[in-house]
């Protein structure tokens, strides 16, 4: 089995129009002698720069080619390729100092001319440096490799579809709660939330932004810098969202270890990709800390916060540096989105509410103005400094809470008073009688008196609840019953 697997790998090797061959780094001077093996990992372009090359053997049997070869270099530097000694393209200007390069672009492909394709070996030259790099970057030089021709195209959008898709609802978030935050400037989560649609929106245009613009290698720093620096952003926006919102108690621990967790991902981490992922890991652990916290004290929505919490992390785990491109925004915008549909709920019901109460103080207007032209007794009912008006008949019960009372409202409100129950009655008509140390009623409003189960009596009222009757006051109560 081994020896026909060794020979069918022969013979597909033997039957490929080309190979190509490892990569070796040269002085500047051009490949000899001097070339040593090359990990495109470990490669550094500093001082005047570096050639990197590779032998191509091409297979004479396939020759001419169906297609042309292409060199696609993907690198932080300029490039000037040659092939068998004679430059076929370049990218930008390499050159030995800053003043003599012109920057290339990030992404850049060069079609090898057939006439200088011979069978056999072919020697493949890229001429790279790199001095237009105003950050430290560990892997300048990302790809170097030979294929077939393509139509050279910007990479990415098939990746990026699904989260462009999502470009809309992260506006239509951003404008929503930046006009709620406008509208009310105590509505300190709307704020927030604003901000995480905002820094999301701008690292969203960041990461696209090579599908549509060919742009220099030094640019590319800045987007990847943005990139990782607005993940941070939004990170702390969410972690401080989260704090707001389930565990205020630890608002200061919860943003300030989330900022400085961000910080040092951008500061110590390498690779812009882990930088941007570590940073959204660390609110992603707020959101989950904060949410167990709100669970703990029965928050609303404490538990799916949570389970959000989780599937954030699972993703970010799962897909890696391919987050950043897909998951990442589709997540930020149906939160988003699901957070824009809670909220205007919330105004609905806030909106029912108050036009509840609206009606409801116009009915008791009309009730007032009704009882006044009948004649019916009008009672000012004091709490502090504000007074209740209402008519005597809608006053079906009293009951006594230390110095105050609750008065109970035929409409089943309970309006307290700055009065104890005896001095309260002593500025009522006759009508309301009391029954207990701590009840009265309005005899307009009993309905019916029964045996108490363990002894004594009970008087039912008309709104169905039940009253004590408290032994010394049974006779009297007898009394205005018969």
């Amino acid at each position: 089995m081994r020896l026909l697997l060794a020979l069918a790998a022969f013979f597909l090797v033997a039957a490929a129009p080309f190979r190509v061959g490892p990569l070796e780094l040269c002085p500047v001077s051009g490949p000899g002698p001097a070339c040593s093996p090359a990990d495109l990992r470990q490669v550094r372009l500093s001082g005047p720069g570096a050639i990197l090359a590779s032998n191509v053997d091409i297979n004479p049997a396939a020759l001419p080619l169906p297609r042309p070869l292409m060199v696609t270099v993907i690198a932080l530097a300029s490039s000037e390729v040659s092939w068998n000694g004679v430059v076929i393209g370049r990218n930008g200007v390499p050159g030995p100092d800053r003043a003599s390069e012109r920057p290339g672009r990030f992404i850049a492909s060069f079609v090898v001319p057939e006439r200088l394709v011979r069978p056999g070996a072919n020697q493949l030259a890229v001429r790279m440096s790199a001095q237009h790099l105003w950050l430290p970057v560990r892997r300048p030089v990302h790809v170097i490799e030979v294929g077939p021709y393509e139509t050279p195209t910007l990479p990415g959008l098939s990746d990026y579809l699904p989260a462009l898709l999502m470009l809309g609802a992260l506006a239509a978030a951003f404008i929503y709660f930046t006009a709620a935050a406008l509208s009310d400037r105590k509505e300190r989560g709307a704020r927030l939330l604003a901000g995480i649609a905002g820094a999301a929106m701008l690292q969203l245009a960041a990461e696209v932004s090579r599908t549509f613009v060919a742009y220099s290698y030094p640019w590319h720093i800045a987007r990847v810098s943005a990139i990782a620096l607005l993940a941070a952003i939004a990170a702390t926006l969410l972690a401080a969202y989260a704090a707001h919102r389930f565990a205020p108690g630890k608002r200061r621990l919860l943003v300030g270890a989330t900022a400085v967790a961000a910080a040092a991902s951008l500061v110590f981490l390498p690779w812009y990709d882990i930088k941007a992922l570590a940073a959204i890991l660390a609110g992603a652990l707020a959101l989950a800390a904060a949410a167990a916290i709100g669970l703990r004290d029965r928050r609303p929505f404490a538990r799916a916060a949570l389970a959000a919490a989780g599937l954030l992390i699972a993703l970010l785990l799962w897909q890696g540096p391919a987050f950043l491109d897909r998951a990442y925004y589709l997540f930020l915008a149906g939160g988003l989105v699901l957070l824009v549909a809670e909220q205007v709920s919330s105004l609905r019901r806030a909106r029912a509410e108050r036009d509840s109460e609206t009606r409801r103080a116009t009915a008791l207007a009309e009730r007032l103005a009704r009882a006044e032209r009948e004649g019916e007794p009008i009672v000012a009912l004091k709490d502090g400094s504000r007074t209740h008006r209402v008519a005597e008949s809608d006053i079906v019960a009293i009951r006594a809470a230390d110095d105050y009372c609750d008065v109970v409202l035929q409409d089943g409100r309970s309006l307290m008073t700055t009065l104890s129950l005896a001095r309260l009655l002593a500025t009522l008509p006759g009508r309301f009688e009391r029954v207990h140390k701590s009840h009265a009623v309005n005899r307009a409003h009993v309905t019916t008196i029964m045996p108490k189960p363990g002894g004594g009596r009970l008087l039912l009222l008309s709104d169905g609840s039940s009253v004590p009757v408290g032994r010394s006051y049974e006779a009297a109560v007898a009394v205005w019953l018969s």
